[in-house]
């Protein structure tokens, strides 16, 4: 059932079906080969959408955002960056203690991604850093809000 699931998906992306609508497809033809009622599909779709986790998800990525905008992220980069920036390589540590500490405060690991990676990619850029490994270092360490609390999946 998986590999239907998954060819299915993959055949709709190579033809040029956007991604949303290739998994929606994808799903719509399990349920036609498992012979559920197609009156099943509205309620099974907004089934898996209302769970309370996902909900507090945008507005942590609003939290995010507003600490990015508001310069909160920023003085927490200062902080970081006067703690231990002077040592090579700092901004990437300087990175990854901001993230655990905007982690700590909005609980999760987009909204940290989206606030540090704001504030924090144009600097690596012009410190010479290479670009994929300061989004690579920058989404990991963003990673590190699901383990601290307040996060989601607390």
């Amino acid at each position: 059932m998986g590999w239907i699931l998954f060819g299915s998906f993959f055949a709709l992306l190579l033809i040029g079906v956007p991604v949303g609508l290739a998994v929606g497809l994808s799903a719509l033809i399990i349920f036609l080969i498992n012979g559920i009622p197609l009156q099943m599909d509205p309620q099974t779709f907004f089934e898996g959408s209302s769970s309370y986790a996902l909900v507090a998800v945008p507005f942590f990525i609003l939290a995010g955002d507003i600490l990015a905008r508001g310069g909160i992220s920023e003085r927490i980069l200062a902080i970081a960056e006067a703690t231990i920036g002077r040592v090579r390589g700092g901004l990437a540590i300087v990175a990854t203690m901001a993230s655990m500490f905007i982690a700590a405060i909005s609980g999760s690991g987009a909204a940290t991604t989206a606030a540090v990676g704001a504030a924090l990619l144009p600097e690596m850029e012009k410190k010479k850093y290479d670009a994929d490994f300061s989004a690579a270092l920058i989404a990991s360490s963003g990673c590190i809000g699901v383990v601290i609390p307040p996060s989601v999946p607390m």
